[in-house]
């Protein structure tokens, strides 16, 4: 079984979504594995991960808006 590691940083301009897809996908295709698994740690505090259908670019707006109807102090874009 192969294993790697390899990390990136995601310059950021205060709250807000960051689309790393491109990273992660770069990330693989230069590791030459084919089938596997991938796990994306953060390592930060106030960060998360969110993942969607990315086949509409409607549905990343949509997630913002949901969140911050949910809690509107969680994200001020």
């Amino acid at each position: 079984m192969i294993a790697m590691t390899e990390s990136f940083i995601v310059p950021t301009r205060g709250k807000g979504t960051y689309e790393i897809t491109s990273d992660v996908e770069e990330i693989l295709v230069r590791s030459g594995i084919r089938t596997g698994i991938v796990t994306i740690f953060i390592q930060h505090t106030s960060a998360s991960l969110v993942i969607y259908e990315n086949a509409d670019p409607r549905h990343g707006r949509t997630c913002i808006a949901f969140l911050r109807n949910w809690s509107p102090k969680i994200i001020r874009v």
